[in-house]
């Protein structure tokens, strides 16, 4: 029996990471030419209303984040898998940390990864980008359902101080590649690829992911740029700030979680008299995601290159 082959896209954010996803592994998938478990996932930005496509391997993510046991997880895989395709499992939320939330550190994630995939032939891919970039488009894309509502962090220059002052802090974990990409590589063989080569087109990345998916050049890049995914209002370099009413709801289903019948009244006008869409609707405001200055590039970036475990 063939041993299955496996490619673990982890991302990074912010790396083009929707349109593979979308563009050309739910494709192949549904050209029956890869065994894709996911993620696809249709986000509706303004209505925030979520359609899952393909996520059959989510038990991958919640036994890498402690939601689920690696056994269990590990039973899951071995059913899952296809002896005979490429395997494809993508999720690139797996490599940052949720503003609000509870977080594991990467190491342990990664860890948890190695447990689950013990055995098996795996190849983990991640896309690397410009860091100041990479976090102010990682920023950008969580203000909307987290940091809009943290005051201490709803600006992107508050953010900016928060890591200066906190550089070890979980919550920026991502933007250290030098510290996680070792730990990564000492336990998974790891292709990275850069963001950059894709915003200019060159040819090496395009081969790069037409080797591991055993496609010609030409079809992985004709397959990628078929449609545009998740593009931003922009002026200049800098993205609109959007904004929505879900704290209204958020801070209504915390007052009324433990009064039974109100709680359900709620839950019914909310679905029955269009309240959902209405609090979801995302709306571009007039207020601009403000892009660092020189000086704060020059701190990230020299943060970037010598923060060391």
């Amino acid at each position: 029996m063939n041993t299955p082959r496996i490619i673990l896209h982890l991302g990074l954010p912010k790396t083009a990471t929707t349109s593979i996803q979308h563009n050309v592994f739910q494709k192949l998938h549904e050209e029956k030419r890869i065994n894709f478990l996911g993620k696809c996932l249709d986000f509706d930005y303004k209505s925030a209303n979520l359609n899952v496509i393909n996520y059959a391997g989510k038990f991958i993510r919640d036994a890498a984040e402690q939601a689920l046991s690696i056994s269990e997880a590990r039973r899951q895989l071995a059913i899952s898998l296809d002896n005979d395709l490429l395997n494809v499992f993508s999720d690139e939320g797996l490599m940052i940390a949720y503003p609000g939330k509870e977080n594991l550190p990467l190491k342990r994630k990664f860890n948890n990864l190695k447990a689950i995939f013990e055995g098996y032939d795996v190849q983990v891919v991640v896309t690397t980008r410009e860091p100041v970039d990479y976090l102010y488009s990682l920023y950008v894309q969580l203000y909307p359902d987290y940091f809009d509502r943290i005051d201490s962090m709803n600006s992107f220059g508050k953010y900016i101080s928060r890591l200066l002052a906190e550089p070890d802090n979980v919550l920026f974990e991502s933007f250290f590649y030098s510290k996680w990409l070792k730990k990564l590589q000492s336990q998974f063989d790891v292709t990275v690829l850069d963001y950059e080569d894709f915003a200019k087109n060159k040819p090496n990345i395009y081969q790069s992911w037409s080797d591991l998916l055993l496609l010609s050049e030409e079809e992985f890049q004709s397959k990628f740029e078929a449609n545009k995914i998740n593009e931003k209002k922009k002026v200049g370099k800098e993205v609109k700030e959007v904004k929505s009413f879900k704290y209204i709801e958020d801070k209504v289903r915390i007052f009324l979680r433990n009064r039974g019948l109100l709680f359900l009244l709620f839950k019914w006008i909310y679905n029955q008299f269009g309240l959902k869409r209405a609090l979801r609707y995302r709306y571009s405001s007039r207020g601009l995601h403000h892009y660092p200055t020189k000086e704060q590039c020059d701190r990230l970036r020299e943060l970037h290159r010598h923060h060391q475990y």
